[in-house]
């Protein structure tokens, strides 16, 4: 049985087990134990997927243990560099149903948990430990070592699993191993369809009890289009891989059971493995082989005999006469840079231009013609709900948005076809007249558009007319202080005399009872 370690313990009966710096009772040597090769793979992915793989590759030794019944167990064995580092394989192990153990030698006693947050000791060492002897609260039995797995040689006996399709991501890369008598057809596809692909010529050992070699195309494509990607997995004796990590690749649709981001250092630098589904086993090349484009692989002309001599150039004399239209684009559609407006809908454009931010609507410029308007702004005309938006494919030319031409001429060919100018922008709108031409110039801003001259009524200014017989009244005080004699009303000349109201009730023929007293009138008590 074993027995709980207190705070500050220095004696224990376990071998090389001593207290870390938190107290923790910690041996050298951590051991995970797994009850089957199923459960090992379980904690080899789930430690992956934590990012503790990596921390363990260096020092970990997986060993295949028969128990006292017979029954095949395995171990992990890494280095117990501190608690902490203990504290997340236990969490990692006690998930997939592993025991912690920690130790030294041949002896190794259970891990910490909730019950003993120091650690346990065993309370007596067994007699017979064999080659490992583990205590446990439930157990303290010997096991015998029957052979140790390499973690390379584990990694890559297992076969990729699969992946549902919705959990499947569009891939930045591929790789798709071919067989060299299809690889020549493919390699030429590609380089017709101008496709960013490179290839390589590589070679490995069938293996096994065979010493065949095979031989195959490895192509390389960068960013490729999802119809690439179908038709090279519809594709008899054709497998397509994406990356898993600088070195390795896996089937696509699959994954490997172990992250193999996470194994990096298992793989040399120069290497290239190739896992391959439905228990082909991994393709492993020594070294990764140069690849080429497509391109340069490709004859693009055969070989011809003796040069003609006396040849007469003849003149082009007729063409094709293909129409020109515009059909769906296949390619993402470019920024709307044009608008074009019926001209009966003139008004409506006017009360769409007139609720546009001043920034939106300073970049717009329209031009008008007797059926038509059209408006230019990268930044602006895509705001307006009318007309129909053009996208610019080059040198002045537009086209409806989400469409292109047929056939597909450079914008710079058509213009010289049309024998149009610079200084004009050419609309595409299909039909008899397939193209329209507007002067730059025409193009004026749309600030300009949205009112008409605004009359302007000057009012002319006069004098006022002034009373020579009443001055004008003295509009403020007299300020208090030193300059009260300068800027009193009497510094700028005598005032007039005081107005006598019975005077002037007398001249315009009141009677004299309304005269108040004081005035020169009789009173009332006269």
């Amino acid at each position: 049985m074993i027995e709980r370690v207190v705070l500050h313990q220095s004696r224990f009966r376990t071998p090389g087990l001593v207290p870390d710096a938190r107290g923790v009772a910690l041996g050298p040597t951590g051991l995970v134990l797994l009850q089957s090769a199923e459960r090992l793979v379980s904690f080899l992915r789930a430690a992956g997927e934590e990012g503790a793989l990596d921390e363990m590759l260096d020092a970990m030794r997986i060993l295949q243990m028969l128990s006292p019944l017979r029954t095949r167990e395995m171990i992990v064995e890494v280095q117990a560099s501190s608690s902490h580092r203990m504290d997340r394989i236990s969490a990692v192990a006690r998930l997939v149903g592993g025991m912690v153990f920690t130790g030294s030698g041949r002896h190794f006693v259970k891990y910490r948990d909730a019950q003993a947050p120091f650690g346990y000791d065993a309370g007596e060492l067994l007699a017979d430990p064999g080659d490992i002897a583990l205590y446990h609260d439930r157990f303290s039995q010997a096991y015998k070592l029957e052979r140790t797995l390499g973690v390379r040689d584990l990694i890559l006996r297992l076969a990729p699993v699969h992946v549902p399709r919705a959990r499947v991501e569009a891939p930045r890369m591929i790789y798709a191993l071919t067989r060299i008598g299809l690889g020549e057809s493919i390699v030429g596809y590609l380089a017709r369809w101008n496709a960013p692909a490179r290839v390589a010529l590589v070679e490995w050992e069938r293996g096994g009890t065979s010493t065949e070699v095979e031989r195959a195309y490895l192509l390389q494509l960068q960013q490729p289009q999802q119809r690439f990607v179908q038709l090279l997995r519809s594709l008899p004796g054709v497998k397509v891989f994406v990356p898993d990590g600088e070195r390795t690749a896996v089937e696509y649709g699959h994954r490997h059971p172990i992250p193999l981001s996470s194994c990096a250092p298992l793989f040399a630098s120069e290497e290239m493995v190739l896992f391959r589904a439905g228990g082909d086993g991994a393709v492993v090349l020594p070294q990764r082989p140069p690849f080429i484009d497509v391109q340069a692989v490709t004859t693009i002309a055969a070989p011809s005999g003796q040069p003609v001599a006396n040849v007469k150039l003849k003149p082009i004399e007729a063409s094709f006469s293909l129409p020109l239209t515009v059909v769906p684009a296949t390619t993402p559609p470019r920024r709307v840079s044009a608008l074009v407006v019926d001209g009966s809908e003139r008004d409506a454009l006017g009360r769409a231009l007139a609720v546009l931010p001043p920034s939106a609507l300073a970049r717009i410029q329209a031009a008008f013609t007797e059926n038509a308007i059209y408006l230019y702004g990268p930044e602006g005309v895509q705001n307006l709900p009318l007309g129909k938006l053009y996208e610019e494919i080059g040198a002045g030319v537009f086209v409806p948005l989400g469409m292109t031409l047929s056939p597909p001429l450079p914008p710079e060919v058509l213009r010289q076809i049309a024998r149009i100018e610079s200084g004009f922008r050419v609309f595409v709108t299909g039909g008899a007249y397939p193209l329209t031409s507007v002067p730059e110039s025409a193009f004026v801003p749309a600030t300009r558009l949205l009112v008409s001259d605004i009359p302007v009524h000057e009012d002319s200014v006069i004098t006022p007319p002034l009373d020579g017989d009443r001055p004008l009244p003295d509009l403020w005080p007299t300020p208090p202080g030193m300059l009260a004699a300068m800027t009193s009303p009497g510094a700028r000349g005598a005032l007039p005399p005081p107005r006598d109201p019975s005077a002037e009730m007398l001249a315009s023929g009141a009677p004299s009872h309304q005269l108040g007293p004081g005035t020169g009138g009789e009173g009332h008590g006269g």
